[in-house]
């Protein structure tokens, strides 16, 4: 279905096909890590789940930070590439299988977690990698945009039937959690990971057509000492980016604003649960979510094209600094939970993807794109520490979820003020000259 609808929309097979990971990837990232794991982890923790949930994301985070800038030089040589993204997507889709297993213990549970989360987002680092070997710089916006786009809309699809298990417990089930029907007791463990396992299901599917057709197109000649030359490589990356400003003051803005966008989805359900938000009204606010996320990072992508991404980035910036003021006050004004997922829903697709696109512009020599991605995905991972532990340590000093929250806004202001400096590369200045 997917595949007929972006071929009249004019997107080549390579593209189709690196858009197509999105959809699968974005089922098991909205019904796994966004509202299931959250939801079982407070289901079968002591106490303080979102406490549990900050940890998980922060372990997992440091690892892959530690890991992107090795793997992303590794990456740029012939063959490479595909090889270590199959080997990440092997770790994500075993690990989520485990994550089924209903009789693990909460901590089994969350160590199988930062397993598959690892597993899930050294895929990621590759997969953004490739953008630059599905398409130039005049289509990097669209294509990126179309990714996130389809991502939403491709997995809200499949997650309404994903959820049923689940959502037959939680509505029908008595007050143990398990729904006694005539021929056995489906139990909330079970429904659970019955949900879990559609979703990993869906995404080895939806990675098949990556696997297939997207080729290496930048590459390096493989040399004879691979791993010493990385190291020397990544030196000398780590240098060219300290002398290219451009790309080292982005970084810095992108690790301050995209911590608030990472923090808040991974830990939204966790912390919503926590500020007095049921399930039943958690599952319709994602659904909201990302049903308005998907028009929401086409016309981000749209805009780009008559703004420029750094204004759109900036546009960004101000719509989370919403969500999270927003946010706060849930537990006092319980309606403004609409808002928030309006607002998320606009403009979480659009400031990643823009993100995503601009950095690839950003990067002097294409045969090098993994290394400047692996750095990339770095300040990605080490947001994805910061943000959860502020959150945690705030709720756990404060003992106010809202507080932890708030907590978020200097990361935003700092990521603006870092922005501010960057100057557009001159692809972009040539394509915003033509309006």
């Amino acid at each position: 279905m997917f595949t007929k609808i972006l071929q009249k929309l004019g997107y080549t097979k390579a593209e189709i096909s690196w858009i197509l990971y999105d959809v699968g990837n974005s089922a098991q990232v909205l019904t796994t890590c966004t509202v299931i794991f959250p939801l079982l982890i407070a289901k079968i923790t002591p106490q303080d789940s979102s406490v549990y949930v900050g940890w998980a994301n922060a372990i997992y985070g440091l690892v892959l930070a530690l890991l992107s800038p090795i793997l992303g030089t590794l990456a740029d040589y012939k063959g490479k590439k595909m090889k270590l993204f199959r080997f990440f997507l092997i770790i994500g889709l075993v690990g989520g299988f485990l994550m089924c297993i209903p009789t693990i213990d909460y901590m089994t549970m969350i160590v199988i977690f930062c397993i598959a989360m690892i597993g899930y987002n050294g895929s990621i680092i590759f997969y953004d990698a490739f953008i630059v070997d599905v398409c130039d710089d005049d289509r990097v916006d669209k294509v990126s945009a179309a990714g996130y786009a389809w991502g939403y809309i491709g997995s809200t699809i499949p997650f309404l039937i994903f959820i049923i298990p689940f959502a037959l417990v939680t509505l029908f089930g008595n007050a143990d959690g398990n729904l006694v029907l005539p021929f056995f007791t489906l139990s909330y463990r079970t429904a659970c990971g019955l949900t879990m396992g559609m979703a990993v299901l869906w995404w080895l599917i939806y990675s098949r057509p990556m696997l297939k057709n997207v080729k290496q197109v930048h590459y390096r000649e493989e040399e004879a000492h691979v791993v010493k030359s990385s190291f020397s490589r990544l030196w000398h990356t780590f240098r060219n980016i300290k002398q290219n400003r451009n790309i080292f003051l982005f970084c810095i803005s992108y690790f301050f604003y995209i911590d608030c966008v990472n923090t808040v989805i991974k830990m939204a359900v966790s912390l919503a649960t926590e500020m007095g938000i049921s399930d039943v009204m958690s599952l319709a606010v994602v659904i909201v979510i990302n049903l308005i996320a998907f028009p929401g990072a086409i016309i981000f992508g749209r805009l780009v094209d008559r703004f420029g991404s750094k204004k759109m980035i900036f546009v960004g910036i101000l719509g989370y600094l919403g969500v999270v003021i927003c946010g706060a006050f849930i537990p006092v004004y319980r309606d403004l939970i609409w808002v928030v997922a309006v607002l998320v829903g606009l403009f979480q697709g659009g400031i990643q993807s823009v993100s995503r696109s601009y950095f690839a512009k950003l990067i002097p020599d294409k045969t090098d794109s993994n290394e400047f991605f692996g750095f990339f995905s770095v300040f990605s991972k080490f947001s994805a520490i910061l943000g959860p532990i502020a959150v945690a340590l705030l709720i756990q000093l404060t003992h106010e979820t809202r507080f932890g929250i708030l907590g978020l806004i200097p990361m935003m202001l700092i990521g603006a003020v870092f922005l501010f400096f960057v100057k557009d590369p001159k692809s972009e200045r040539n394509s915003l000259s033509k309006e």
